[in-house]
């Protein structure tokens, strides 16, 4: 089950829950709706969240220390009236941010994320030095190919085995993982960063960007936005 909590008014609030009940409608998910940070922080210390929605009022350096950087794994709403001015130069892929006048269309073009956000509780078995491994989707930043063998780079550490890196990308794409070149698979989630020939990582790795590869993500990317 995935936990959504609601940092809104009570308008936006009804048509964030209206849009997540399509996109999750046939998972079990759930959510609980807050008017003051204090309230949803006291909550978070005997409740976890996957999703936070909040108003573009809560967008503070200290509430984003005390929610987003705090909480690396969960994905991040902001409502705002101006998308832009509220956004600025943000690139993480795991904080969006969406027009309050078209809330239900545009976490409909989030569906993707959305679902892979909810599936990414669920675990990767490998075999690791002939020791059977169990690791949450949402523990693994990327993946890159050396010779036959796949290395894992995780929350636990570094992990391998030998695998094929297209039947991995296809396997892994409903979990939210991009790739980004013909070596690399990454956690999208997790990217805070695009640049020229490589992305960055929240935990300060930067992996190789291949010119074909970020035409397509663009692309797509692209073709997700509402005019």
């Amino acid at each position: 089950m995935i936990k959504v909590a609601l940092l809104e008014y009570e308008k936006e609030s009804m048509e964030v829950v209206f849009s997540l009940a399509k996109v999750f409608d046939t998972l079990d998910w759930t959510f609980r709706v807050f008017t003051k940070a204090s309230e949803l922080a006291k909550r978070m210390k005997v409740e976890d969240y996957q999703i936070f929605v909040f108003d573009e009022v809560f967008k503070t350096p200290r509430l984003e220390s005390v929610f987003v950087h705090d909480h690396p794994s969960a994905l991040f709403i902001y409502l705002c009236k101006n998308v832009l001015a509220v956004k600025g130069n943000d690139q993480r892929n795991r904080v969006l941010y969406i027009d309050k006048a078209k809330i239900r269309q545009q976490i409909e073009n989030e569906r993707e994320l959305l679902l892979s956000q909810y599936h990414q509780s669920e675990f990767y078995e490998l075999n690791y030095d002939g020791i059977h491994v169990r690791l949450l989707y949402q523990d693994i930043y990327y993946l890159d190919k050396m010779e036959k063998m796949i290395y894992f780079h995780t929350r636990k550490g570094e992990f391998h085995e030998r695998a094929n890196m297209a039947d991995l990308e296809e396997r892994l794409a409903d979990f939210g993982f991009l790739r980004v070149h013909v070596s690399y698979l990454v956690n999208a989630k997790y990217i805070v960063g695009w640049f020229k020939d490589e992305v960055e990582l929240s935990n300060g790795d930067k992996v190789p960007l291949s010119r074909a590869q970020k035409k397509k993500i663009l692309a797509k990317q692209r073709s997700k936005k509402t005019i």
